[in-house]
Parts: C-alpha cells; structure tokens; sequence
C-alpha cells in the first residue's frame, strides 16, 4: 500500500511550474527596457530553460515554501507584464 510522505517542501512539479513563471515574468519586465534586435530577444528566449533551472534548484535548496505570499508575488509580477507591455 502506497503511503503519502508528508515533507515540509512543495511537490517538484509544483516549484518547477512557480519558478518557470516567475521567469518568464521577469524576463519579460526587461525586455522593454534593452535592444530589441531580434539577436537580443532570441537570446532572452534561449536564456529561459537555463534560468528556470538554475532557480529551481535555488529553491529546493532553500527549501522554498509555495504559500499565499509567494503566489501574490507571481501574481503581481505579472500584473506587472501585462500593464508594461499594454503601454
């Protein structure tokens, strides 16, 4: 019979999914702000499975928790996106 095992750390999928936004959201913040040569933004693309790692494993490290603090800050992240990109 297979058992829960309760841990204090979110699932892998779920830090996975949190940090992969959280990038993409920031990654989009910035790009308004430098060249838009299509070099730059291909660059930007590519730098998004790299970071996205890099920051999951940051968090597994620490030990990152997923609770309403961490969702409000992706939320207003991309709040943000949406409100830098519509002007």
């Amino acid at each position: 019979m297979l058992t829960p095992v309760l841990t204090d750390q979110p699932r892998l999928d779920q830090l996975v999914i949190y940090q992969f936004l959280a990038t993409c959201g920031l990654l989009m913040l910035v790009v308004p702000l430098i060249d838009t040569s299509p070099w730059t933004q291909s660059l930007l693309v590519t730098l998004v499975i790299p970071m996205t790692t890099l920051a999951t494993l940051i968090g597994i490290f620490i030990k990152q928790s997923i609770n309403r603090c961490t969702i409000t800050l992706l939320f207003s992240i991309w709040l943000l996106v949406w409100g830098v990109h519509l002007v």
